[in-house]
């Protein structure tokens, strides 16, 4: 390769890099522990590389975003550097899923309004985990001084899309812990994967417990 064919391969790699910096802006949520970039020009549109991380700056999702929509391979991991969750955006396939999927439990499906129990090909799936969702519980203020501690149960909708509504707790605790569970499942509703009932999707009724333990120091 001569010296200017050369040259001209650097400037076709160096180039697209340089359009690219120019137009996203890198963005660091310390409240949340996301980083990722933006759109320059609206700043509302994600783009590029996606990081979450928990309190301990340990990873637990990392993925890509193209114009604010999520592409390529995500990768979920439980806080302790284990994969157990890897989707393809891109191809619409879950490509790995550590969980059991309880594939002969029966589920409640909506059709039309009705609800029929049914054994799914697919149930639906959090892709974070657990380790996810106790990276974002704020254990409240009013349950620490009144040393409460146990089991919330919350039932919710997991639509076709993947979307979650409908929330409903079966087992409350009160002072605030029922309140919180829904609070975070509900900022984590784009991490849901939808039941399939012969390989199509479908509205599921499904369950979610968090364990809140109290450790006495106040």
């Amino acid at each position: 390769m001569n010296t200017m064919n050369r040259q001209i391969l650097i400037l076709l790699i160096f180039v697209p890099t340089m359009l690219f910096a120019q137009k996203t802006k890198k963005v660091t949520d310390e409240l949340t522990n996301e980083v990722f970039y933006v759109l320059k020009s609206d700043k509302k549109i994600r783009h590029g590389e996606y990081k979450m991380l928990d309190f301990k700056g340990k990873l637990l999702v990392s993925g890509y975003y193209k114009y604010g929509v999520k592409d390529s391979i995500w990768e979920y991991y439980n806080g302790k550097e284990q994969l157990i969750a890897k989707y393809d955006y891109t191809k619409d396939e879950l490509i790995f899923c550590k969980p059991n999927l309880q594939k002969d439990k029966k589920y409640k499906i909506i059709v039309n309004e009705n609800r029929l129990d049914t054994t799914l090909s697919r149930p639906p799936i959090f892709l974070g985990g657990d380790g996810l969702i106790a990276s974002k519980i704020l254990y409240p203020i009013s349950a620490m001084q009144n040393g409460k501690s146990g089991r919330v149960v919350v039932s919710f909708t997991v639509d076709k899309f993947g979307k979650t509504s409908n929330y409903h707790v079966n087992t409350p605790l009160g002072y605030g812990l029922d309140e919180e569970v829904i609070r975070v499942l509900k900022s984590l509703s784009d991490f849901w994967l939808p039941g399939l009932l012969d390989g199509q999707p479908v509205d599921v009724e499904t369950e979610y417990s968090f364990n809140f333990k109290f450790a006495g120091v106040f």
